[in-house]
């Protein structure tokens, strides 16, 4: 089962289990379920709010892959809602449906003391499945891309303006993972039989600054611009023409590199690099387009 399947990441992850497996998937909106059942998933459309709503879909099911959250949300309540509470559902109903693993996406710099709302959610969450009595895996990933996604639209929309524009002082250090190397390591987690019970990072094989990553997005040399908190809230808005907090902008101008021990070497993945995961990406977008 995997729950928040309708953004890159969950994609990415259906696409990888269903090579070996049946897979079920949940979604919020009714217009997300079909291009999952083209893939060939068994998807309910429902809010998942309660545990007894994923419960009653989760029978035979022997992992949950929980991709729920995200860092854009409408208001504190919600952030913790989505990240960390959205996880206690989860527990509550793999529970009742005998359900043994949970793998949680999460992030670097998780930790339920840090002072970033989106870190502490994060590390909340972590630390409940980690106390829950389930097998598990927690997948701190750095920043997703492919077809969709926040930071990876924003990243280009601000890359492609003018003025170019990025989050943080460009300096910070980022290792982008192509969504597609997610969904293996995610399901490479599930193949394996042994108990898991542990945290693992992924990050993409190339390390390259924000302001570096602006230069190989626009092929060219021009200085970008930056903006934190606030100010950056302002400049993506502008840019993608959909509001965005400071929560989401300073999160997206922190450095994005792994801090836990290599899932890609301990689950047997391959990471994609850099270039060839961007062309990927962009011949996807033109068949989209031209189909």
């Amino acid at each position: 089962m995997v729950t928040g399947a309708s953004g890159v990441v969950g994609r990415a992850v259906v696409k990888a289990m269903l090579a070996t497996d049946e897979v079920r998937a949940t979604v919020r909106r009714a217009d997300a379920a079909e291009p999952l059942r083209g893939l060939g998933a068994k998807v309910t459309v429902r809010a998942g709010a309660h545990a007894d709503e994923l419960a009653e879909v989760l029978p035979r099911c022997h992992t949950l892959v929980h991709l729920v959250g995200g860092v854009a949300q409408p208001d504190p309540e919600a952030l913790y809602a989505a990240n960390h509470g959205s996880l206690l559902v989860a527990i509550e109903a793999a529970q009742a449906a005998g359900t043994r693993r949970i793998i949680f996406l999460s992030v670097p710099g998780a930790d339920p003391d840090h002072q970033h709302p989106f870190l502490r959610a994060k590390g909340m969450a972590e630390r409940s499945l980690a106390d829950s009595g389930l097998d598990y895996a927690i997948l701190r990933c750095t920043h997703a891309y492919g077809l969709g996604g926040l930071w990876f639209t924003a990243t280009v929309h601000g890359a492609l303006a003018a003025p170019p524009f990025t989050c943080g002082p460009g300096t910070q250090e980022l290792a982008p993972v192509l969504a597609d190397d997610i969904g293996a390591v995610v399901a490479a987690m599930d193949d394996r039989a042994a108990p898991l019970g542990g945290t693992w990072g992924l990050e993409g094989p190339d390390v390259l600054t924000a302001d570096r990553f602006v230069s190989v997005l626009r092929d060219d040399d021009e200085e970008a611009t930056h903006a934190d908190g606030q100010a950056g809230a302002a400049a993506l808005t502008a840019v993608l023409g959909t509001p965005i907090d400071a929560v989401t902008a300073s999160f997206f101008g922190m450095p994005s590199r792994a801090d836990a021990p290599d899932a890609a070497a301990a689950f047997g993945v391959r990471r994609t690099g850099l270039i060839v995961g961007l062309r990927a990406t962009l011949a996807a977008s033109a068949a989209i387009d031209a189909g």
